[in-house]
């Protein structure tokens, strides 16, 4: 498929697109099972360098990954989703039994050890942290998530989100272009959650309103350090869910991206 948005915006990357699905694609690639890591990084190479990778239940090893690609909540216990507000908000600092949360990282690599010590602070505090955790959108739907280029988009595809990588023109430009078909004020979504959940669970709700919006980040340092290596820092993304793209789609043909104001910085 080809986007008419991308065409106008001619950025340094297009489109790509997230599909779930229940049947593992056989000619994509994904992480081996047991290695999952990150996303982010193989999710900036699919922007960056056009691969599609294909991501399953079975190699999901980040507990944020499940509730971001629609797998349930990811917890197995009560205990395991106080050890990520823990570890999400300052750490041994926020840890109802610091001894006992030390005690869990003294077989993990120093480097992780010392992470989980000081905690992301995603979050001010353990309360704010698990209060935030236990309000995200839940799905447990499809076993495999597949990112892929939107030009490797084949006929009959339906994505569930299309997912925008701008610098700070582009992205005004997007934004300009989303509030034109608007009566009221436009307004853009930012969740204080990974990125993975950004593009997945967050845009999956926005699917299901009568009024969807995009969402931008990534707000995670975390997840910006496995992508440095292939987008630039001051590079955002912009995700929505297939029916507000394809309206923008639509209406981009008689935009401002056909107005003079926009030629002249071409």
């Amino acid at each position: 498929m080809k986007s008419n948005i991308a065409n106008y915006l001619n950025g340094k990357f297009d489109p790509i697109v997230l599909i779930k699905t229940d049947e593992k694609p056989s000619d994509i690639k994904g992480p081996k099972a047991g290695r999952g890591g990150c996303v982010m990084s193989f999710i900036a190479q699919t922007i960056a360098k056009r691969k599609p990778f294909v991501f399953g239940r079975e190699n999901a090893t980040c507990g944020g990954i499940w509730s971001g690609f629609g797998w349930g909540d990811g917890f197995d216990s009560e205990e395991a989703k106080e050890f990520q507000a823990t570890f999400l908000s300052c750490g041994a600092d926020s840890a109802k039994d610091r001894e006992e949360y030390l005690k869990k990282l003294e077989s993990r690599p120093k480097n992780v050890r010392d992470m989980f010590t000081e905690g992301e602070r995603i979050y001010t505090d353990f309360e704010t942290a698990y209060e935030h955790i236990s309000s995200r959108p839940i799905y447990d739907t499809e076993d495999y998530v597949v990112f892929k280029p939107i030009e490797d988009l084949e006929d009959g595809e339906i994505p569930d989100s299309v997912v925008f990588t701008v610098n700070a023109f582009e992205l005004m430009l997007l934004l300009q272009l989303d509030g034109s078909h608007r009566t009221e004020s436009n307004f853009v979504c930012v969740p204080q959650s990974s990125a993975c959940q950004l593009i997945g669970c967050f845009t999956f709700e926005q699917a299901e309103s009568d009024d969807p919006h995009m969402l931008l980040g990534p707000v995670d340092l975390a997840a910006r350090g496995h992508m440095k290596h292939f987008i630039p820092n001051d590079y955002v993304t912009l995700a929505m869910p297939w029916k507000l793209f394809l309206k923008l789609e639509e209406i981009s043909e008689n935009s401002l991206f056909e107005a003079h104001l926009f030629r002249q910085f071409k």
